[in-house]
């Protein structure tokens, strides 16, 4: 419990700190907030009620101090771009982002987890050598290559997918997701594949597993039962990790995709200098990652009850 709460309390010196840095680089953008939010043709008395509202002519730490103020009482302001809520806008975007990060690490683990458990069986064999150059490839391509590929072969040569968008009702929305998550899941199987290889192969060597073979145990078994359990650990963390960035947002296969989430959200804010779009953003992003985080320790210590007494 006591690992739970310093972890929970970590999360929220990450969200801070990472909230913090953003503020002060955005602010040292030389734009000016007001005429953003309202446009070329503002008058000048409502530009200085916009600066007031926003402590714009007080400083930056004034403005700092105004920002933390509206964010504790949860107001993160409003867009300059579509003068709507900040927290209106992310509440609409995170969902379609939580959906395509998780569909993301589904596959990832699907191709990536069976692909490492093959090489690691088959050492130094041709299944071994196959699987290697398969995760090789799946590093070495860029996310933009492959979502430009997928969508010429498969959506527009095949027709199997459609092009872009999010897709009406539940297998409407599957039917859209496929190609944005399988895009992501390429680097994410790649990555799997060869930590799980790795891992898989240091702890068919352990004692307990040649123990298990001793016995008469099929290969299956000693695979499955005795060996990957303990294989998973870097795994889980490395799930982790990729989860927490994913819930912040696929910035490229969003935009090539038109899949509206964080991601895509993002772009747009930072090419027009949406600064409140900007830190809202972030903020959820750096509370997804400690989250995610927070995560994968518990599973480490579901898979490694040893870690408890640590």
């Amino acid at each position: 419990m006591m690992m739970i709460v310093r972890r929970l309390a970590w999360a929220l010196v990450v969200a801070w700190f990472a909230a913090t840095v953003t503020f002060v680089m955005v602010v040292a953008i030389p734009t000016d907030p007001a005429t953003a939010l309202l446009g070329p043709h503002g008058t000048p008395e409502a530009k200085e009620r916009v600066r007031a509202h926003y402590c714009l002519d007080d400083g930056t730490l004034v403005e700092y101090g105004c920002w933390m103020n509206r964010l504790i009482h949860g107001d993160l302001g409003e867009s300059f771009r579509t003068k709507r809520k900040v927290t209106e806008l992310l509440a609409d975007r995170v969902g379609p982002t939580a959906q395509l990060a998780l569909a993301a690490i589904v596959l990832s683990l699907a191709l990536g987890v069976p692909l490492g458990m093959i090489g690691a069986a088959r050492r130094r064999r041709w299944p071994d050598r196959a699987t290697t150059v398969i995760a090789l490839l799946g590093q070495s391509a860029p996310r933009f290559f492959v979502g430009t590929v997928l969508l010429y072969l498969l959506a527009y040569r095949c027709g199997w997918f459609p092009i872009t968008g999010y897709g009406d009702g539940v297998l409407g929305r599957l039917h859209h997701i496929v190609l944005p998550a399988l895009t992501l899941a390429t680097v994410g199987a790649a990555y799997y594949a060869r930590v799980v290889r790795a891992e898989l192969g240091e702890t068919l060597r352990e004692d307990y597993v040649r123990t298990a073979h001793a016995k008469g145990l099929s290969e299956r078994n000693v695979l499955l039962r005795h060996a990957l359990r303990p294989a998973l650990g870097p795994l889980v963390t490395l799930v982790g990790l990729d989860l927490g960035v994913l819930l912040g947002g696929a910035v490229v296969v969003e935009e090539i995709f038109a899949w509206p989430g964080l991601g895509r959200e993002l772009l747009q804010a930072i090419l027009l200098v949406d600064v409140p779009l900007i830190l809202g953003v972030v903020l959820v992003s750096a509370i997804a990652i400690a989250a995610a985080n927070l995560l994968s320790d518990l599973v480490q210590l579901w898979l490694d009850p040893r870690q408890r007494d640590g």
